[in-house]
């Protein structure tokens, strides 16, 4: 019998790994590739580390007003940023390394395969550049703040991406590799490990296809409104979420695999499996599932 929320499917139809249920409610997810382990922050102020197999592996508490995490691809560190630019570092056992504020709340936050470095946006338009030992080795500014924001795994850099109008590439001190104009709203951005492809979430004009530089490459077109966007390191399979509570599976070359209607509880959030073979959901009950091919 098919699973209720993937009934409306079509295509290559996945199986369902894991299927919890968080009733607290999953406000930020991430995943660490290498690790294989997956990291969910709660809405009443949980940082909780599952197994691939769907084990709660670690489990602490204390992390009210969460908004972001950002969990290393080694699974050796992670960050979470809370309300009122509050940002806390803590290890693989979620035991917190030190704390930190900023002015104004922070809009996007992100840290390097190894944990070494963390990137941290906030609403001033300013981003910063901190080491694992909270030493700030870098920090610019963006005609409008950044809310995507992504490290690269081949190079020292990091992409980041405003809401609309600003795409950019900086190195780990601050200075600007680039930056390009562009004319969509941005709803999410993944790269590729290398960053030879970025991929943004941009509504009504689907998910547009950029190269390392930022320079366009063509866009997927899907049956409905892209807002999230997760993509695989090893550019095989990347998942969409739309503003009509879609879900689409789909090949680097916009190529539509498997899809459904998860309306009936809308996803709210998504990640990738290091192999390509599987995307993690958690939906607005707090539910999280694990779709296999």
């Amino acid at each position: 019998m098919a699973h209720p929320l993937l009934q409306n499917s079509h295509g290559n139809r996945p199986a369902v790994a894991v299927d919890d249920l968080f009733p607290e409610g999953i406000v930020a997810m991430d995943m660490a590739a290498e690790d294989r382990t997956l990291l969910l922050g709660t809405g009443n102020g949980f940082l909780i580390k599952l197994s691939l197999s769907g084990t709660q592996q670690k489990r602490e508490r204390g992390f009210d007003g969460l908004r972001h995490v950002a969990w290393s691809d080694a699974g050796r560190f992670g960050a979470a940023a809370m309300d009122g630019g509050r940002l806390v570092f803590f290890d693989d056992k979620l035991k917190i390394r030190w704390k930190v504020e900023f002015t104004g709340d922070v809009l996007a936050l992100a840290i390097s395969p190894f944990g070494s470095h963390i990137a941290v946006s906030t609403e001033a338009g300013r981003t910063y550049i901190v080491t694992s030992d909270r030493k700030e080795i870098g920090r610019f500014e963006t005609p409008q703040a950044l809310q995507h924001l992504q490290f690269l795994h081949d190079r020292p850099q990091l992409i980041g991406a405003a809401e609309f109008g600003h795409l950019c590439c900086h190195r780990l001190n601050g200075r600007e590799e680039w930056n390009v104009r562009i004319l969509n709203n941005v709803g999410d951005m993944s790269t590729t490990g290398c960053g030879t492809r970025i991929l943004l979430a941009a509504f009504n004009h689907g998910i547009q296809v950029l190269d390392e530089t930022g320079h366009q490459q063509g866009s997927c077109l899907i049956d409905g409104v892209p807002s999230r966007i997760a993509a695989a390191a090893n550019r095989r399979r990347m998942g969409t979420i739309t503003l009509e509570s879609r879900v689409y599976w789909l090949n680097f070359d916009g190529d539509v695999l498997w899809g459904a209607d998860l309306s009936a509880d809308p996803p709210i959030s998504l990640a990738v499996g290091p192999l390509a073979d599987r995307l993690f959901l958690a939906t607005q009950s707090g539910r999280l599932l694990q779709l296999v091919w």
